[in-house]
C-alpha cells in the first residue's frame, strides 16, 4: 500500500488515504509506464475541489487523489514503450480525452475527458502511478529543480498562445511581433506569476495588478523579474488615454468578476482580455458589465475563456523555463515559498500562506 492525499465526498478536509500500490509494466505488448513522485505543487483547484465538499471521483471510488502540477521520475517501463528509459525525468498532462473523442483534448466539452486529481480520475500525489507515454513530457535535467511549475506556466502558456493565433488571424502574422504588446496581468498567484512569465520570455513589457504594498515579497519579486507592480490601492483601471496608457492583452488571474470587469477599461482598441481564473461556485454580483459590452462593441475587444493546456503548451512551458533559468535562476526557486513532506501538506490544501506562491511537497528519493 501507499499513503496519498484525498478530497472526499462530503467533507472540506484533506486527508491521507492508503491505496494500493501499482502493478509494475507487464510483458506482451504493454505499454503502461510506471513513475515515482519526486515533487508536487499544490494549487488553488486542489483547495477549490476540497471546499465544494464534492469531488468529482472516480467511479466507485468515495474519495479523488488529489495532485495535478508534478515532477516525476521513470521506475519501470512495459515491453511495448520504446521511447522512454528508466530514470528519465516527466512532467504529466493532465487532461485525458474519452475514447472517440476526435477534438484537441483542451477544447473537449465537460463528460468527454477526465482529469487526473481533478476529474474522474485519481492524480499524482500517490508515490507511485502508472501512465501511457503520450501523456508524458520529458524533462532536460537542467530544469529538474523547477519544473514542479510546468503544468501551471503550460496553463499561462496557452492563453498567451490563443490570444496570440486569435490576433494574428484577425490582424495579420506580424502582429505583437515587430510592435510588442504591453501586457497586464491581474493575480498574484502561481498563475499570475505564470502569465507574467509566459510574456516576458518573449520579451513583451509585462504590469502586474495586486493588492499587496508596493514593498511586499510578492510585488519585489515581480519587480526583479522585471514587471511593473500596480496596486489596487492606487485606482489604476481608469485611463485618462486608454489607447497610449492601456493594454493590448490582459490575463486576468484572480478569477473575481470585479477585477475582470474594471481592467477591461484598460483594454485598448482591439485588445484581447483572456479568463485564466475563476470560481468554481459562482455568485451573483451587481457590476458594470453593460460598460464592459459597449466598449468591447466599440473597440472590438475580445474575451476568451481558457482551460488546460495542449500538448504545445507543455512543450513551450518546458522550453520558456529553460530560457527564462538563464537569466532568472534565483526568481524562479523564489516562486517556491515552502517545501514541506506529504505529512506536512495538509494544513497547506486548506489554507494560504501571506505572500506565498507555491507550495511544493517533496517525496523521499
Amino acid at each position: 500500500m501507499q499513503t496519498a492525499i484525498a478530497a472526499r465526498t462530503g467533507s472540506t478536509v484533506p486527508e491521507l488515504v492508503e491505496i494500493p500500490c501499482p502493478p509494475p509494466p507487464g510483458t506482451g505488448g504493454c505499454d503502461d509506464i510506471l513513475c515515482r513522485t519526486i515533487e508536487l505543487g499544490i494549487c488553488g483547484t486542489d483547495r477549490e475541489i476540497l471546499h465544494s465538499a464534492n469531488p468529482w471521483t472516480p467511479p466507485g471510488s468515495p474519495f479523488l487523489v488529489l495532485g495535478h502540477e508534478c515532477i516525476a521520475r521513470v521506475e519501470a517501463i512495459g515491453d511495448a514503450v520504446s521511447d522512454w528509459q528508466v530514470g528519465d525525468l516527466v512532467v504529466p498532462a493532465v487532461r485525458r480525452s474519452l475514447p472517440g473523442q476526435t477534438r484537441r483534448l483542451d477544447y473537449l466539452p465537460l463528460g468527454k475527458f477526465t482529469e487526473r486529481g481533478i476529474w474522474s480520475e485519481h492524480g499524482f500525489s500517490a508515490p507511485r502511478w502508472l501512465d501511457k507515454p503520450q501523456h508524458l513530457f520529458r524533462v532536460p535535467a537542467e530544469i529538474a529543480d523547477i519544473a514542479v511549475f510546468t503544468e501551471p506556466l503550460a496553463v499561462a502558456e496557452k492563453g498567451v498562445n490563443e490570444a496570440l493565433v486569435l490576433q494574428q488571424a484577425r490582424l495579420g502574422q506580424d502582429i505583437w511581433q515587430t510592435i510588442r504588446p504591453r501586457v497586464l496581468v491581474t493575480g498574484m498567484g502561481p498563475i499570475g506569476f505564470a502569465a507574467a512569465l509566459a510574456c516576458l520570455v518573449r520579451g513583451w513589457s509585462v504590469t502586474m495588478f495586486g493588492r499587496d504594498r508596493a514593498d511586499s515579497f510578492r510585488a519585489t519579486l515581480a519587480g526583479r523579474f522585471g514587471v511593473q507592480y500596480w496596486s489596487a490601492a492606487d485606482g489604476c483601471f481608469d485611463l485618462p488615454d486608454v489607447e497610449q496608457d492601456g493594454f493590448d492583452l490582459v490575463l486576468e488571474c484572480t478569477g473575481s468578476d470585479d477585477v475582470l470587469v474594471s481592467a477591461a477599461a484598460a483594454l485598448r482598441s482591439c485588445g484581447v482580455m483572456v479568463w485564466l481564473g475563476s470560481t468554481r461556485v459562482p455568485q451573483p454580483a451587481s457590476l458594470n458589465v453593460a460598460r464592459m459590452m459597449r466598449q468591447a462593441l466599440l473597440c472590438n475587444h475580445l474575451h476568451v475563456g481558457t482551460v488546460n493546456a495542449a500538448p504545445r503548451d507543455f512543450r513551450d512551458a518546458l522550453s520558456h523555463l529553460a530560457q527564462l533559468k538563464q537569466t532568472y535562476a534565483h526568481e524562479l526557486q523564489s516562486l517556491i515559498t515552502a517545501r514541506v513532506t506529504l505529512s506536512e501538506s495538509l494544513w497547506h490544501y486548506e489554507h494560504r500562506q501571506p505572500q506565498g506562491v507555491k507550495t511544493v511537497i517533496e517525496y523521499p528519493v
